[in-house]
């Protein structure tokens, strides 16, 4: 009995090898395809990758309405502007209309206008605003001011959001400066 399981013994242990060896690889098949589907799965919850936030606008008619931008001019003598994200800090103003030609009215409301005559187009822009925001800027002339967001204890600060109405405003507020869809309505903080 020791010869038979001796003969025996020698075949036996390349087919234990070979089963062994297939049974890993299997595994190891079996576990790089469950790493892809939970890949696939959780990765077509994720949101497609954001386009960079800030991008530099020289083409005045490429800018999209509703997005945000900094520039470093007061006006019309702007060689181009950046396009920031809108919940940024520096994203006071606001596209509120791309018009397709330099001499084209802004719609109603007070608008700053920025004119880039390289591509005959202009921006209507108002201020990026939210209630509770604070500004600076000339609430007389909005066309010559520098719009720009602060903290409201800045000493720059001048004026505070107090809502964002289709109509008139509140009776908080002591201006209602008039957009094509909206009216901002403000109070002086200094």
């Amino acid at each position: 009995m020791a010869k038979h399981v001796a003969v025996r013994h020698p075949i036996s242990r390349p087919i234990i090898r070979t089963v062994v060896v297939r049974q890993t690889v299997m595994v190891c098949v079996l576990a790089v395809l469950a790493y892809l589907v939970v890949w696939w799965a959780t990765s077509e919850d994720e949101p497609e990758a954001k386009p960079a936030t800030q991008a530099f606008l020289t083409d005045y008619s490429k800018a999209e309405k509703g997005s945000c931008v900094k520039f470093d001019g007061p006006g019309e003598n702007d060689l181009g502007l950046t396009v920031v994200d809108c919940q940024g800090p520096k994203a006071a103003l606001k596209v509120g209309t791309v018009l397709a030609d330099t001499n084209g009215k802004c719609p109603r409301g007070d608008y700053k206008v920025l004119r880039d005559t390289r591509h005959n187009a202009a921006l209507c822009l108002l201020p990026n605003a939210s209630e509770g925001d604070c500004f600076e800027f000339d609430t007389d002339d909005l066309q010559r001011s520098v719009v720009s967001k602060f903290d409201c204890a800045a000493p720059r600060a001048n004026v505070q959001v107090v809502g964002l109405t289709p109509e008139s405003c509140p009776e908080e507020a002591e201006l209602g400066v008039p957009y094509e869809e909206m009216t901002l309505c403000l109070r002086r903080v200094r």
